[in-house]
């Protein structure tokens, strides 16, 4: 029978090293959260002197040292007073949901719910359905999913651009405008790439040589209920076959009108509300250095959101202007330059008074020829 022996250096070594593997290991677990605990109390500090930009980057390469729920409610925190609704709630909710055994969480849990509420205030959701399946979805910049996502997108309030995209398809992209806890559902429904460009090649008639018998019918009378030659090249040209605008010109000229319309109201609607929300900052808030803050100085989310929406009434109030003002000039174009034979209305549009946005200041401006 053969002898079994044991390397008992071999058998001690390798004790050695498991030993010295696990103290090594538990050694840097150490070393990472006490790293983690000085960047936790220098963004405190950073947050005292009101730099929470700072501070969000110091909390953040804690949280990735050293993940605890301490660590994740002043990542949350720091992204609330940022106005970064959709992080702020993701670290603000798990340190609510890993830190129930967690003393400081224990301690300061009431805070933490209020804070989660107000977040939560500033929150939407936003359903994307459609096709086709598979095709992936962002939202801002950030890819959401793709189709069929699984469930509504939590998303901060204020403009949200999304764009959907899928191979062999023509991608599509829409924004819409979202207030905090509202819910809206999106439909997209892709085309694929070249089908458009197919259907009008079937439909498209086939062009042909002209024919002897085709350029005699161009020279006899006009068959009932044909389109005379002559109407076509006046149609062409931008006139009617009486010498006045055509229908297409027509068409162009009173929908750059009611657009036209649609930018003047926009842009009164939102000097309004701008107006209206600077009054409400105004009353209670400060503007220090692009964050809404209290008189005393204390960062604030109510003035940070109203300091944010009279920010954006004032884009929607300059964009709406500037949209009527461009479009007014297209419609006044398209009445200036009618063919000869509307003479007449020619002379009418130009005694027409003409009302236009003040390129000085926010209202109209009209002038009249005699």
């Amino acid at each position: 029978m053969g002898r079994v022996r044991f390397n008992t250096t071999n058998v001690v070594g390798a004790l050695w090293i498991g030993i010295i593997a696990f103290g090594g290991g538990s050694a840097f677990a150490n070393d990472a959260a006490d790293e983690a605990e000085k960047l936790v109390r220098h963004g405190i500090e950073l947050r005292r002197h009101r730099d929470d930009e700072a501070a969000a980057r110091d909390f953040q390469q804690a949280y990735k040292l050293y993940a605890s729920p301490r660590t994740a409610a002043q990542l949350g925190l720091a992204k609330q007073a940022l106005g970064l609704w959709e992080e702020a709630e993701h670290y603000v909710a798990e340190a609510l949901r890993t830190g129930a055994s967690d003393s400081w969480v224990s301690k300061h849990r009431g805070v933490l719910d209020e804070a989660l509420g107000t977040i939560q205030k500033h929150l939407g959701r936003i359903e994307v359905i459609g096709d086709p399946e598979g095709a992936e979805v962002a939202m801002n910049g950030r890819r959401v999913g793709k189709l069929p996502l699984a469930e509504p997108v939590r998303v901060s309030e204020g403009s949200v651009d999304i764009d959907v995209r899928a191979a062999g398809y023509a991608s599509a992209q829409r924004t819409i405008t979202l207030v905090g806890g509202q819910y809206q559902r999106v439909v997209f429904h892709l085309t694929k790439v070249g089908t458009a460009t197919a259907e009008v090649a079937k439909v498209a008639p086939r062009r042909t040589e002209p024919t002897t018998d085709s350029v005699a019918s161009d020279r006899a009378v006009d068959a009932p209920g044909q389109p005379r030659p002559a109407a076509i090249a006046a149609e062409r040209a931008g006139r009617g076959t009486d010498g006045g605008p055509s229908t297409q010109r027509i068409f162009l000229k009173w929908t750059a009108a009611g657009l036209a319309l649609g930018g003047l109201v926009t842009g009164v609607v939102g000097t309004a509300l701008h107006s209206s929300n600077v009054d409400k900052f105004n009353g209670r808030c400060w503007n220090d250095g692009g964050r809404g803050v209290l008189s005393d100085g204390t960062p604030d989310t109510e003035c940070q959101a109203l300091l944010q929406t009279f920010r954006g009434d004032r884009t929607v109030a300059i964009v709406g202007f500037a949209v009527a003002g461009a479009l007014t000039g297209a419609w006044l174009a398209l009445v200036l330059t009618e063919p000869s034979g509307s003479t007449g209305t020619r002379e009418q549009a130009a005694h027409r008074p003409f009302c236009g946005p003040n390129v000085t200041g926010l209202g109209l401006s009209c002038a009249a020829r005699f």
